[in-house]
């Protein structure tokens, strides 16, 4: 994630990101208690199955028995939807395929669910081999079904790994006998395969776990290059592994003695993935698009608003970026507002890409099927289940040597799918840390660490009460055992933020020195601030992930505290743009080596990405001249000056900087740990031992 208002630490995000998962499950196993098959619900038509039916996405087959026909579902739950010869007979079955977050049984996950049926007469439950499984069992069982009919049903229940099948049978027990053997041939003829979706094999390909896909439109894209929309778009320019500004789509480019114009001369052989040549023209159209109103971008002017007429389009007074001029097919021409030093790194970020106008014009759908100019192509894209990126073949940086990367999506527990070989990168949890930093381990050679700019933090609405008061802003931040939490609950695998700027950052402020635990000096700005002490605080509604704070400030200061939890990404991302949160933990990681990536773009006045309602004109002044200050020195002081005006005011609380923590399979190449996240798919291949 490169560099959006996470609800929790950068590092953390996609594991946090499960519950969601964990809720559809739940929803879909409550649903069996209630399934019913109605005759008839299935019948011969064009496209059924019968006999053989292979699953490659999910990695396996089984046989209906003869006569038999299933609906293949698409889009929906189950996989499969069976019905029996006799369609008045109330004879059918289903195939289910979940993925689970949790190590278990067969036995115990079937037993579970079976639960829900209520009363039920087990007939039968023995365990069975599957070869492949982790494990598999076989129930018998009846009970009484909607209207008192009585039900008998055949479960069999095959984990591998993530993955947990259920092969159901279910008929009314006057007609089981009939189709006893029927049954158990069926789930008998049940066999694991190797996953190969949609073509996609584990010898030539990515596979990785991924949550929630907000948007690939890159004009509303919240996460830098190294997401998804920077394998299928480009822009101008791009950071390599090593932070180094370098060409991408640009070829070369000039900058004017007075540092405001900057004039691109565009590759000749760059080109949209269905062949269309790509012109200077396309590149002003996309970043019009990106300013319009109508588009609602949330980030469009923190990335391109440095442009001459940005404003005017953003603000809809005219739809031109009078800043940007085509002036050939391979030449672009931009003027910025004033000679800002960091404006060329502003451009690796997607909201800069080039989009096919015909393509975005074909309708609302049009990132279903988009034609972008990146190294890779959107082959399949299964909502909330699956997405697959083909290699661009024709991709002007040289063909990429992964055939596909495969992004399994809410798939379960990424650690442990990563253990079981169904994923090839991963990153850990503070726990799963220990164990792969051990010598012994199996894992210890996979282990992958580095400096991330990175910074999380707990952030105040500076508007909403009673965080409107720098007092109470400054106790609920000296009521926290940070020192503490960054040796227990963090291990000791992050370092304690004393500023905002991350180490390594250019204008990072080696001197300053994190606050320290005051119970008593909390409570006496709590006595004497506007509130007059913490018995008249209204309650707080915390959106802080982090448990520790929520009972510090409880048993420290007394304090009345409701915790929320916001599980959809999309939703906190919405609420954060609405400035709806009062106070919440967060994680900022740069998108470029520049302090103003943090600095300016979190805390000036007029940001899109100020979530704190934070306006301090003292510090948009003291912004603004850094922002074009050309002496390495002096604009170093002058950022320093402005991270500590932020810090007197107790906007945020800086909690710690991330590491990154990565396990990658040793089969895969090409892969850096790098302190800001950077496409490298392009760089990546698989390279499996004979």
């Amino acid at each position: 994630m490169a560099s959006p208002n996470l609800p929790i630490p950068p590092s953390y995000c996609i594991i946090a990101l499960v519950p969601k998962f964990l809720a559809l499950i739940a929803l879909l196993v409550v649903g069996l208690a209630s399934l019913s098959l109605t005759p008839g619900l299935v019948s011969p038509q064009d496209g059924a199955v019968s006999g053989l039916y292979r699953n490659t996405t999910e990695g396996f087959s089984v046989t209906l028995p003869e006569g038999w026909v299933g609906e293949e579902r698409e889009d929906s739950r189950p996989l499969l939807l069976i019905s029996a010869p006799s369609v008045n007979s109330g004879v059918g079955g289903q195939l289910w395929m979940f993925r689970s977050s949790e190590d278990t049984s067969a036995e115990e996950w079937g037993n579970g669910q079976i639960a829900n049926f209520g009363t039920v007469t087990i007939m039968s439950s023995n365990p069975v081999s599957v070869p492949d499984s982790s494990s598999a069992h076989q129930t018998t069982f009846g009970y009484q079904g909607e209207g008192g009919a009585l039900i008998q049903e055949l479960w069999r229940v095959v984990v591998r790994g993530s993955q947990i099948f259920l092969l159901r049978v279910q008929a009314p027990p006057d007609a089981w006998e009939s189709i006893a053997d029927q049954a158990n041939t069926f789930v008998d003829s049940f066999t694991l395969e190797t996953p190969a979706p949609f073509g996609a094999s584990r010898d030539d390909s990515l596979f990785q776990y991924w949550g929630e896909i907000v948007s690939l439109d890159p004009a509303l894209s919240r996460f830098g290059p190294a997401d998804l929309v920077g394998a299928i778009f480009s822009g101008l320019v791009k950071l390599d592994t090593d932070l180094n500004l370098v060409p991408d789509i640009a070829e070369s480019w000039t900058i004017s003695d007075d540092g405001t114009i900057y004039t691109f001369t565009l590759k000749n052989n760059v080109r949209f993935h269905n062949g269309t040549a790509v012109t200077a023209a396309d590149f002003k159209y996309s970043w019009e698009r990106a300013l319009d109103p109508a588009i609602h971008s949330p980030v469009a002017l923190t990335y391109l608003g440095d442009i001459v007429g940005a404003g005017d389009v953003a603000e809809g007074l005219t739809g031109e970026l009078s800043g940007v001029e085509a002036l050939d097919d391979r030449t672009i021409r931009v003027t910025i507002e004033a000679p800002y030093p960091y404006f060329l790194s502003k451009l690796v970020y997607p909201t800069a890409y080039v989009v096919d106008r015909a393509n975005v014009e074909s309708g609302e759908d049009w990132t279903d099927v988009p034609n972008g100019t990146g190294p890779f192509k959107l082959k399949v894209w299964q909502k909330d289940q699956l997405l697959i990126l083909e290699r661009n073949e024709d991709w002007y940086g040289g063909t990429p040597a992964l055939a596909h990367s495969v992004y399994l999506i809410f798939g379960g527990s990424p650690f442990q799918m990563y253990e079981n070989g169904e994923i090839d990168i991963v990153s850990l949890g503070s726990f799963q840390i220990d164990r792969a930093r051990d010598p012994s381990s199996t894992i210890h050679d996979q282990l992958r660490e580095g400096t991330a700019f990175c910074t999380s933090y707990l952030g105040f609405n500076v508007t909403q009460p009673p965080f409107d008061d720098p007092k109470v802003r400054q106790a609920l931040g000296l009521a926290l055992e940070l020192d503490k939490q960054v040796e227990v609950s963090r291990r000791g695998l992050v370092q304690r933020a004393a500023g905002i700027l991350p180490p390594g950052m250019p204008a990072h402020n080696e001197d300053l020195v994190p606050f320290a635990f005051d119970v008593q000096t909390a409570l006496q700005l709590l006595d004497d601030s506007s509130y007059g002490g913490a018995e008249n605080l209204p309650i707080i509604r915390s959106y802080a992930s982090n448990g520790a704070i929520h009972w510090a400030w409880r048993e420290y200061l007394g304090l009345e505290e409701e915790a929320v939890g916001i599980f959809e990404l999309s939703d906190w991302l919405d609420r954060m743009d609405n400035l709806e949160l009062g106070v919440f933990t967060a994680g900022w990681c740069a998108d470029y080596p520049d302090p103003q990536n943090f600095l300016d773009v979190l805390f000036q006045s007029e940001s899109e990405s100020n979530n704190f309602a934070y306006s301090n004109p003292d510090l948009d002044a003291l912004l603004e001249e850094a922002a074009v200050e050309q002496d390495t020195a002096r604009r170093t002081d002058l950022y320093q000056q402005a991270e500590q005006m932020i810090l007197d005011d107790w906007v945020v609380v800086p909690l710690w900087h991330n590491r990154e923590y990565s396990l990658v399979q040793t089969y895969v190449k090409g892969y850096e740990v790098t302190p800001i996240e950077v496409q490298q798919l392009q760089n990546l291949s698989i390279e499996r031992a004979p």
